[in-house]
């Protein structure tokens, strides 16, 4: 079977290069340095993806990809932060900003998300993400009347005071002064 002429093959393997190049883009956003390890990575999580296709072709290649690269990203960040408790995207985020803020992915970028970390590359992501600032709090957010004082007054008492003859004069003289300049920027260039 000739796979160059056979339109779903080429669609399919259109689908896999976009599949291993975002996945290659989502573990270059965690910073590793190790060019190679993203690579193994990236083929890695391919491979898994690819195998959940086989068993469910309905599905696409990059939302498995990213799918399986996702959960595994939880999944090592959860091991590592002793976090399992936290809600999914709450522990990517957590996991992604403690990651690179203890600059582990410079120490030990062969482990990301393959092998658990030292217990003091634990103990320094740890630190990073206690440190990160206070949790949010839900406040009141009730809109308040703001006091302008008297410049209210003076804008209500000339606002509904509408005098023809004072809105033709502002016309004519902010024409005038339109013309002054276009003739001005034309004599100059």
């Amino acid at each position: 079977m000739n796979t160059a002429s056979d339109p779903t093959a080429v669609e399919q393997q259109a689908a896999w290069n976009e599949a291993h190049d975002r996945l290659r883009d989502f573990l270059k956003t965690f910073a590793l340095g190790d060019h190679e390890q993203v690579s193994r990575l990236t083929l890695l999580l391919l491979d898994q993806a690819r195998e959940q296709h086989r068993r469910d072709p309905s599905l696409a290649p990059v939302s498995l990809a990213l799918a399986q690269a996702q959960k595994l990203a939880k999944e090592w960040f959860a091991a590592n932060l002793e976090m399992r408790d936290e809600p999914p995207s709450e522990l990517l985020a957590s996991g992604c900003v403690a990651f690179l803020l203890s600059r582990t992915f410079r120490v030990a970028p062969d482990t990301f998300l393959t092998a658990p970390l030292p217990k003091d590359l634990q103990e320094s992501m740890r630190r990073a993400l206690l440190v990160t600032g206070p949790d949010l709090k839900i406040s009141s957010m009730t809109p308040r009347h703001l006091d302008y004082g008297p410049m209210l007054d003076l804008a209500k008492r000339t606002w509904h005071r509408w005098d023809t003859r004072e809105i033709i004069i502002a016309l004519l003289f902010w024409t005038g002064v339109y013309f002054v300049f276009y003739w001005w920027l034309s004599q100059t260039l």
